[in-house]
């Protein structure tokens, strides 16, 4: 990255071990996290390819995200450079301010190969920190992955004047680096990491602690634009809002509980097509209502169970995804299920024509949230408390993460919708497949006004749509309301 203010970076890609005559080079059409085709090939410029000599081999494409050397079965040098300007979860920047990436629009791998280790070597810019997931000293610039998915699986930060703190839970190492827009007010900073610590005490108790010894947000504060994505060692969260101490919620907090549930609910307890992943075409997949819904659910329900929110804020939060749930005009002509499968049209997708997407379609991290709080409260009624949705996430854990494991790609496999069915209705008790075909593959409204009555709670339509608690409540019922408030089982 030589000349910030150009936005192009400039890779080089050194393979060895060829064989066969020519070698294909696949750079990703979509990245994990955003389903839709995102065409990252057409900022890629000056491609070019030397033999190590450095005499210039042929080379042509055999579509839009695929090159093809010929290179007479001996090594061969890569170099290009490609155009970012955009900060996202997606897309990559590099402005002179930082440079921030995500691998999928970054790097090519080798088609057949991608399961081989890849080493990565960074020149920064003079003064700039590097720091990503798996950054382990001060000034490191060489790094080694596993695999290709790890290394476009590991979002980088680099720049000057990064705030850097660290903290432990459970053993573990976890880092909040915040790269803000200008000075942030005294006191706030520390606030926002022991926020951070709070949220992360409490969502390791749903799974468990995660299998890692590290663990890195990256937090752009300030700057344009507002997204959050997961990955396996780290997330990204980026808001365009400054560091006030006049915020409840400091920016980017909100997002971090979502992000940070991530670490088990889709990186590790993953659907079937979530890894390994195929990044030569859009994917279409049904479960993104429990990958991205579930998470939804857990990621709001979190700052009030963490301490981060009181009571009050909880149940208004609560009440606008049941409203969600009960009036958005998407509802009833798209399932979950459905909703999940479409992805690839809305996640992020580049619009190229006007949609009729507010009457369609129902994002599936709404409609998901809204089955993940039903299931929740209903388990923890039916059981008296003893039980909730954190039962059914340590089933579908059980099932599928430590299940043998069924490829390259971390350990165990991937689950399947009847994988969470099973788990869902093992916690409960009952054979749940008619409310999973009526709620999740239909479009029934759940009906949260009897779901709320069993925790001696009422939902208030109107104006502002709110949940009340009934002041004759039984001590049963207000058990289970103070758990599902709490996340706390009896």
């Amino acid at each position: 990255m030589p000349e910030p203010a150009t936005h192009l970076y400039e890779i080089e890609l050194d393979v060895d071990g060829v064989s066969g005559s020519t070698l294909a080079l696949q750079l990703p059409v979509w990245s994990p996290g955003r389903y839709a085709k995102m065409d990252f090939a057409r900022n890629i410029q000056d491609f070019r390819a030397t033999n190590a000599a450095g005499a210039p081999l042929r080379w042509t494409k055999s579509d839009g995200a695929r090159w093809v050397v010929t290179t007479g079965g001996r090594p061969a040098r890569i170099r290009y450079r490609s155009y970012d300007n955009a900060l996202s979860g997606t897309y990559s920047v590099l402005d002179t301010a930082h440079a921030n990436w995500n691998g999928a629009s970054l790097f090519m791998y080798v088609e057949g190969r991608k399961q081989h280790p890849v080493t990565l070597q960074i020149t920064p810019p003079a003064g700039w920190t590097i720091i990503n997931g798996d950054t382990r000293t001060a000034g490191q610039r060489d790094y080694r992955f596993e695999n290709y998915d790890r290394l476009v699986d590991t979002p980088t930060e680099i720049a000057s004047g990064l705030m850097i703190d660290s903290f432990y839970v459970d053993s573990r190492k976890y880092r909040t680096v915040i790269h803000h827009n200008g000075p942030a007010p005294a006191g706030v900073r520390e606030r926002f990491v022991r926020d951070v610590e709070k949220i992360v005490r409490y969502e390791n108790t749903v799974f468990s602690a995660p299998p890692l010894e590290q663990y890195t947000f990256l937090f752009n504060i300030g700057y344009a634009g507002g997204d959050g994505m997961e990955h396996l060692y780290s997330t990204q969260v980026i808001d365009r809002r400054v560091f006030s101490d006049t915020f409840t919620v400091l920016p980017g907090l909100g997002t971090a509980a979502h992000e940070y549930f991530h670490v088990w609910n889709v990186k590790r307890v993953r659907p079937v097509a979530l890894g390994p992943f195929d990044y030569t075409r859009e994917q279409y997949q049904p479960s993104l209502w429990v990958a991205e819904g579930w998470t939804q659910y857990y990621g709001l329900a979190a700052l009030h169970r963490a301490g981060v929110t009181d009571r009050a804020e909880f149940y208004r939060t609560m009440a606008q995804t049941i409203r969600s749930n009960l009036t958005a005009p998407g509802r009833k002509e798209v399932s979950p299920r459905m909703a999940s499968f479409n992805a690839p049209f809305w996640d992020g997708a580049p619009q190229g024509q006007p949609a009729n997407g507010a009457n369609t379609f129902f994002s599936y991290y709404t409609s998901g949230a809204g089955r993940a709080l039903y299931l929740d409260l209903w388990i923890r009624a039916r059981s008296g408390n003893p039980r909730s949705l954190d039962d059914v996430f340590a089933s579908l854990k059980r099932r599928t993460w430590d299940a043998p494991t069924a490829s390259y790609y971390l350990q165990g496999r991937g689950y399947t919708e009847l994988d969470v069915e099973r788990a869902a209705s093992e916690v409960a008790g009952e054979d749940l497949h008619s409310w999973f075909d009526r709620h999740v593959g239909g479009t029934d409204d759940p009906d949260y006004d009897s779901l709320l009555a069993l925790a001696g709670l009422r939902l208030v339509r109107g104006d502002s749509w709110r949940i009340e608690e009934l002041a004759d409540a039984t001590p049963a019922q207000r058990e289970i309301r103070d758990g599902w408030a709490s996340g706390r089982r009896r």
